[in-house]
């Protein structure tokens, strides 16, 4: 992850007496090195003399985008919670909650974690071929989102709304930048109403979810422990949401760097297993998981095609691969 060093926190900055009382009251005059994170919003600050090392994001105060900033300012709140229900400790754990201070824009101060992101492991598996370290970090994973979805499971049912709704979001975004014609646009939407109208999304329980399943997302410690961060999309859903994610992920990761569409397959169809083994019933519960998945594969894809850093006519394919994927899924009963 490249980070840009932007130069010591000056003390008359509001954020300054922030840090002085919340992280480091106990070290004499602080100096705070800065360095700004590729996320929007998001800088480091490490105290020079503790070492101590914490993240700080930020919102605009005058961003008019409600739900943007609502999100932002929730991910707080959205921490504690999930400490709340045991992930403070190893070897599952959320990211530590510090402080935050909406009237200079700061939504939240958190701890600095250590480690390698999934996307590290990745790439090793890529360009140097070490697959066992990927597929272990896979299955550190799978037990870490088995055991948030099983301990916030609820008695309720998933409206399947949301995801039409954020479906069409994608969709509409994608059909602007014309990545999607109008009429891949309807076919879309037409392969999307055949999904959640199949008895696949009914009566699924509502659990916790991540919400923002990207490689980055989650950090692996030298101690072999994982830690979530970027929680601020969490919310009531689907528990293969998460599990999509994660493989719609893994195919974007080869297939953009490789340009072999089954490059990751076996490290799907891996952490599938994995997650599916921790139940009781496992190869119930790993046919149950395998008909959601591409729904949520697709989706993950069409969301990742959106990004205009990315190739031109690699967004193309991907979102033809999200299509073949809904379309594929279909088939599975």
């Amino acid at each position: 992850m490249n980070d840009t060093y932007l130069g010591i926190l000056d003390c008359h900055d509001p954020l300054y007496e922030v840090l002085l009382t919340k992280v480091c009251p106990h070290v004499r005059d602080p100096q705070f090195h800065v360095n700004r994170m590729p996320s929007s919003g998001v800088y480091k600050y490490t105290e020079e003399k503790s070492r101590t090392a914490i993240i700080g994001k930020f919102f605009r105060l005058d961003d008019t985008q409600y739900d943007r900033v609502t999100r932002i300012k929730g991910e707080y709140d959205n921490l504690h919670i999930l400490r709340e229900y045991g992930f403070s400790t190893a070897p599952n754990y959320v990211v530590r909650p510090i402080t935050r201070e909406l009237s200079i824009g700061l939504a939240l101060v958190e701890e600095f974690i250590r480690g390698r992101d999934l996307d590290y492991y990745i790439q090793s598996a890529i360009y140097r071929g070490d697959c066992s370290a990927l597929k272990d970090r896979l299955s550190i994973l799978a037990a870490f989102l088995y055991t948030l979805h099983s301990r916030t499971r609820t008695g309720n049912d998933m409206d399947p709304d949301h995801l039409r709704a954020y479906f069409e979001k994608v969709l509409g975004k994608l059909y602007v930048q014309k990545v999607v014609s109008k009429a891949e646009r309807v076919e879309y939407m037409r392969v999307m109403e055949i999904w959640l109208s199949r008895s696949r999304f009914r009566k699924i329980r509502n659990v916790i979810i991540h919400g923002d399943a990207t490689p980055t997302n989650f950090i692996f410690t030298e101690h072999g422990d994982v830690a979530a961060i970027d929680l601020e999309r969490m919310k009531f859903s689907d528990m293969v949401y998460d599990i999509g994610m994660v493989c719609g992920e893994l195919k974007h990761a080869f297939l953009c760097r490789t340009g072999n569409p089954d490059g990751s397959e076996m490290y799907i169809r891996h952490f599938i297993k994995k997650y599916a083994g921790h139940d009781k019933n496992r190869e119930r519960a790993f046919v149950k998981i395998t008909r959601r998945t591409p729904f949520y594969m697709a989706m993950t894809e069409l969301r990742i095609a959106r990004n205009e850093y990315l190739d031109w006519d690699y967004r193309k394919r991907l979102a033809f691969e999200a299509l073949e994927c809904l379309r594929w899924g279909l088939r599975l009963e």
